[in-house]
């Protein structure tokens, strides 16, 4: 709730001389003003885990089958809490795992199935070098909860790195005649022969190196 008091409390100029009696009742009844609206908006934020206060977001965390990670940030914990619904009814799909990545702060993964060189059970996840460095434990308990009974999962990591491409072809092929008049009207080498062609290609790629 975004209340301007000031714009509401806003004195005529004649009666606003800072300091003034009337001042400062105009801010004491400001600031009760305020203690009412938060006390009133109180109840409404404890619905929402991403506002409620820690001690209500842990009761949900428990109702929704959640368990705080050792080292995991408040916001990580509250966006699973809030989602842990989702989370579950997409458990199942890979569409499910990439919006829970993607909410969780993840969107670079990838999730390949039945790869041709493994077991057909192995689903093989591949994320940033970063991502599972600094989150592996929450990666851990993400397959643990969230993964299929009869799936096991690995993890190969991926670097994104620009690559731009020198130009690869440059060429030039030009040919030019000149023909001079005489002055009776009689060319002596014929008319102009003039012919042009050139050929120029930049390519810039960019591409992920795994």
């Amino acid at each position: 709730m975004n209340i301007d008091w000031l714009e509401i409390t806003k004195l005529k100029y004649w009666l606003a001389r800072p300091n003034s009696e009337l001042d400062k009742l105009r801010k004491g009844a400001v600031r009760f003003w305020q203690r009412v609206t938060d006390m009133l908006a109180w109840p409404a934020k404890q619905l929402d885990p991403m506002t409620a206060e820690l001690e209500l977001v842990h009761l949900l965390a428990w109702e929704r089958d959640i368990t705080q990670i050792p080292n995991e940030t408040e916001k990580t914990y509250r966006i699973r809490v809030k989602f842990a619904l989702q989370f579950a009814k997409g458990a199942g799909s890979k569409d499910g795992w990439y919006f829970m990545f993607e909410k969780l702060g993840t969107p670079w993964i990838t999730i390949d199935e039945r790869v041709s060189p493994t077991d057909w059970d192995v689903v093989s996840l591949q994320l940033l070098d970063s991502d599972l460095a600094e989150r592996n434990q929450l990666i851990d308990y993400i397959c643990r909860q969230y993964g299929r009974t009869t799936r096991r999962y690995e993890y190969s990591t991926i670097a994104s790195m620009p690559l731009l491409a020198p130009p690869n072809d440059f060429s030039l092929d030009s040919l030019t005649g000149f023909a001079k008049y005489s002055d009776d009207m009689s060319p002596k080498l014929g008319l102009a022969v003039m012919d042009n062609e050139s050929h120029f290609i930049i390519a810039t790629n960019k591409q992920l190196i795994s």
